[in-house]
């Protein structure tokens, strides 16, 4: 679907459907929980001229129905699951669909507001004015009555390279409550945990320590963190930096697995 500034009204009402079943992503399966999906994929054009640059939006979101769903979606969708977070600025109660329709309204606006001027003035370089968003959602059983929600999102927005994000969400579905490190680990988890990682990252890379990892370009300037961008699963937790996050662009995103085994003193 290619639809041009004129017709973005149209836009708004044809591109948004529901795909039943978690569309085609994996899904996880928890009695009482269900799961569908809103799909986006549409494509708006900055002039009616062959060759104008667009932006491209495609998405699918999964999301929650059935016991606790209400309070999961709505708050997956204010913990910048979508990015930017546009919608963590509003306390308005929205279902799914809304927010998603709400987030490309706001995202094409963005992009017809900041690139129209531009390429008006400068023609002559109109793939310089691409930009997509495209985003995948998936969700999978992890620890025992844990609901995994994982975002992979591609966006481009102009200069050398697009930006990879994958963006990991962990839910209690008894409780509905999403759940961070602090919920997890016993008071004062931090220096142990961290440590770990450390370690952990170390022998993946195949250096003996921090400092062996600081010559990789990897926590460079030497201030190491536990990410809350994480995977809660049955085995074991999965730490996600994202590219650029702590390393440079070309070695790209990092995953960080330690054991549940490893790692059970300093849970609660």
């Amino acid at each position: 679907m290619r639809i041009y500034l004129k017709s973005f009204a149209f836009l708004l009402t044809t591109c948004i459907l529901c795909a039943c079943g978690g569309g085609n992503g994996q899904t996880a399966k928890f009695s009482g929980m269900e799961f569908d999906s809103i799909v986006v994929d549409s494509i708006v054009a900055l002039s009616r001229s062959d060759g104008a640059p667009s932006c491209h939006v495609s998405m699918s979101v999964q999301y929650a129905k059935g016991e606790k769903a209400d309070y999961i979606n709505d708050t997956l969708l204010r913990s910048g699951i979508l990015m930017p977070d546009y919608l963590s600025l509003s306390d308005e109660k929205l279902t799914v669909k809304q927010s998603v329709d709400s987030f490309v309204k706001r995202y094409v606006s963005d992009y017809l507001h900041d690139y129209g001027d531009l390429y008006r003035a400068d023609t002559q370089h109109a793939s310089s004015y691409n930009c997509s968003y495209i985003m995948k959602t998936r969700t999978c059983n992890g620890a025992k009555n844990i609901l995994n929600y994982i975002a992979t999102i591609q966006s481009y927005g102009g200069g050398a390279h697009e930006i990879k994000q994958t963006i990991a969400r962990n839910f209690d579905v008894k409780t509905g409550k999403m759940l961070f490190l602090d919920d997890l680990f016993i008071e004062g988890y931090e220096t142990q945990l961290t440590e770990m990682l450390v370690a952990k990252m170390a022998k993946d890379f195949k250096v003996k320590d921090l400092e062996g990892l600081q010559e990789k370009s990897i926590f460079v300037d030497g201030q190491t963190y536990l990410s809350d961008n994480f995977i809660y699963g049955d085995d074991e937790i999965t730490f996600i930096y994202c590219e650029d996050e702590i390393a440079p662009h070309e070695i790209g995103e990092i995953r960080v697995d330690l054991d549940i085994d490893d790692l059970k003193r300093l849970m609660k």
